[in-house]
């Protein structure tokens, strides 16, 4: 019988792996169909759009914020799959009022992660092997060269007019200390995702600039706009990039990439730095330093 508890400390006891699935996520619906369940999810959000292949088909029941609590219950799913930060509480809580088990995650960092999918498998029966290899191999390169590189100040923006950035305490933040980066934002007393005016942003002075392209949809022109700061280091040497969103939200099949990208991107601003040889020279033989999401989905 699967057991796990979850972020909000309710446990949950299934009779068998849940063959029917509702994820309000689309980290856990991308995760569900990795295991090559996805013929398992008999409803999900419209923001659940990867893998096009298999979501399209599935059915809607409404977004992350405001799904259609009342479908959701006629569905009748063994297990609805839900996130502290995506989805609102009463929502959770009028599910679970209609007798349906509602699993509630809550991924702050790559190392939670690794337990969200370990938990996810076993209410549903499904196999990470390849996924948690992938992301503990990226985790441990990181470990290996932590204490030979230089560390870089770093901001990751997630919103714009006003400006969001990721705090320390966000999964965000997490990969950008995994990758050696020193948060500008780490320790914000105004919220997980601070609000800055440009002034507050070029008093920091970040030596790179992320620019994620979701939640909000960052292009070229926002960045030439950054660029343009010459109060700002990143902007003086060129250090303001545009990343794949999915990426760095979307934490379980995407973390080894994640990884990957957001320190290549740090990497580019340490001078002389070179990543890849000082890999080769420390850390241990067999240890993969290509990873991709392809590798860790296939």
């Amino acid at each position: 019988m699967p057991s796990v508890v979850d972020a909000t400390d309710t446990e949950l006891d299934l009779e068998r792996p849940a063959r029917e699935i509702v994820s309000l996520v689309p980290s856990f619906t991308e995760l569900i169909c990795s295991m090559r369940l996805g013929n398992r999810l008999v409803g999900v959000t419209k923001f659940c759009v990867e893998p096009a292949e298999v979501t399209n088909a599935i059915r809607k029941v409404g977004g992350t914020k405001n799904p259609d609590v009342e479908r959701i219950i006629g569905l009748n799913p063994e297990l609805v799959l839900a996130n502290r930060e995506e989805n609102n509480e009463e929502d959770v809580v009028a599910l679970r009022k209609a007798g349906l088990n509602v699993y509630v995650g809550d991924v702050r960092t790559a190392d939670e992660a690794k337990a969200e999918i370990e938990n996810v498998a076993r209410l549903v029966g499904g196999i990470t092997l390849k996924i948690g290899d992938g992301l503990e191999e990226a985790l441990e390169e990181q470990r290996h060269v932590q204490r030979l590189r230089p560390r870089v100040r770093a901001a990751a923006l997630i919103w714009r007019n006003p400006y969001m950035a990721a705090s320390g305490d966000t999964y965000i933040g997490d990969l950008l200390r995994v990758c050696g980066a020193i948060n500008v934002c780490e320790e914000s007393t105004r919220g997980r995702y601070p609000r800055l005016q440009l002034s507050e942003l070029i008093e920091l002075d970040p030596d790179v600039i992320l620019l994620p392209s979701e939640p909000y949809r960052f292009r070229e022109r926002h960045a030439e706009e950054l660029l343009a700061q010459q109060g700002l280091s990143a902007a003086r040497h060129g250090h303001v990039y545009l990343c794949d969103g999915q990426n760095l939200t979307w934490w379980g099949v995407r973390t080894a990439a994640a990884i990957a990208e957001v320190s290549g991107l740090l990497d580019k601003a340490r001078a002389g730095w070179q990543a890849e040889a000082a890999m080769v020279s420390e850390l241990p033989p067999g240890l993969n330093l290509n990873v991709t999401q392809q590798d860790v989905v296939e």
